[in-house]
């Protein structure tokens, strides 16, 4: 069983690692069998932020590795939540960090 704890960011993984946030903690077989929770997860989590909580929806691009472009080495994945208003206004973007670790827990 795998566990996938999910961080965010404030705005981009790869800037203020040591300051993001872990939100959530899922486990399953591996990353296909909880794509779909993660992304709802996200979500929720980005929809709950004082400035999000009227007017906006989110939307969650599935897990992504970790390019080797990236300074943040920390996280195996790298999901991307758009933040829409409703009124056509610029979205806002957040990355969340995703940890792969092997786990008995469960």
């Amino acid at each position: 069983m795998m566990k996938y704890k999910i961080y965010r960011s404030f705005g981009y993984a790869d800037k203020d690692i040591k300051k993001h946030v872990l939100v959530a903690v899922e486990y399953g077989e591996d990353i296909y069998a909880v794509t779909d929770t993660l992304i709802k997860l996200v979500c929720e989590d980005a929809l709950g932020l004082e400035q999000y909580q009227q007017h906006y929806t989110a939307e969650a691009y599935a897990p992504e590795l970790v390019g080797s472009h990236r300074r943040v080495k920390r996280y195996s994945y790298i999901m991307m939540a758009v933040l829409a208003p409703a009124r056509g206004e610029q979205n806002d973007l957040l990355e969340y960090g995703i940890t792969e670790e092997y786990s008995n827990d469960y």
